[in-house]
């Protein structure tokens, strides 16, 4: 039988709406932009060559772009009068929830602070947009993206915890600069997404964000040769579930 979608109503913002909405994209999206062209700037030039795996992944582009990933959408189809998908909305909130989980296990370096100033514009955002996304969704267990979901989940825990101790343990510069805190936040965004789209069919597009940064972090990790046995343990996780993610039931 053929169903008809429903489609959603077009609520357009007003003026003050819009005031909102372009004031909280503003201060939400103002510091991962400046860390990605700062960050992109480094590695160009070589600066600070050492950190160039954690400029590519946890201190730099791969989460600015899960951060961005979350923000973006809300902001354009707020803008639009839409209501943002819940792709978008689970992203924005795995990446603000697990940063402030890990904030909490391992709270040196300023970590809670930038959680606030990451969390406080993050809602504002949600506040201001005339639709928020449908974050109550029926669940479907995919019986191939779910295992391997799990199975990357498992494989590096163990990682996101080497990580914490890291920085806990962490004196001098990594104190202050806090990048082993950014790779466990990192890595639980990641494996987040991976589950809510292995076990929500309405944002399984969540297993290919998810895949592809493992990879990316793990092909990083095995051309510069850091983090090693965790980081080619990722590259095969997300290879695994990107390729997945191509079969058809």
């Amino acid at each position: 039988m053929y169903t008809v979608p429903v489609l959603e109503p077009v609520r357009r913002p007003r003026a003050l709406r819009r005031v909102a909405i372009t004031a909280s994209g503003i201060l939400a999206c103002a510091i991962p932009v400046v860390f990605t062209v700062t960050i992109s700037v480094m590695l160009l030039t070589g600066t600070e060559s050492s950190h160039r795996f954690h400029q590519l992944t946890g201190q730099g582009l791969i989460l600015t772009s899960l951060w961005l990933g979350g923000l973006v959408p809300l902001l354009r189809a707020g803008w639009a009068g839409r209501r943002p998908s819940s792709a978008a909305g689970l992203l924005h909130l795995s990446f603000v929830l697990a940063g402030i989980l890990c904030a909490v296990v391992t709270p040196g370096g300023g970590a809670p602070m930038l959680m606030v100033v990451i969390a406080v514009p993050g809602a504002l955002v949600w506040l201001s947009i005339p639709q928020r996304p449908r974050l109550r969704l029926p669940v479907r267990v995919h019986p191939l993206l779910t295992p391997l979901a799990l199975g990357a989940v498992a494989a590096l825990t163990p990682y996101v915890l080497d990580q914490i101790a890291l920085q806990d343990a962490a004196t001098g510069y990594h104190a202050d600069n806090p990048h082993h805190f950014d790779m466990a936040w990192l890595v639980c965004v990641l494996l987040a997404s991976t589950v809510l789209g292995a076990l929500l069919p309405a944002v399984r597009r969540l297993v290919v964000v998810g895949g592809a940064g493992l990879a990316a972090l793990g092909t990083a990790g095995v051309a510069l040769g850091a983090d090693f046995p965790w980081t080619p343990v990722a590259l095969a996780s997300g290879a695994a579930l990107i390729l997945a993610s191509r079969v058809r039931r």
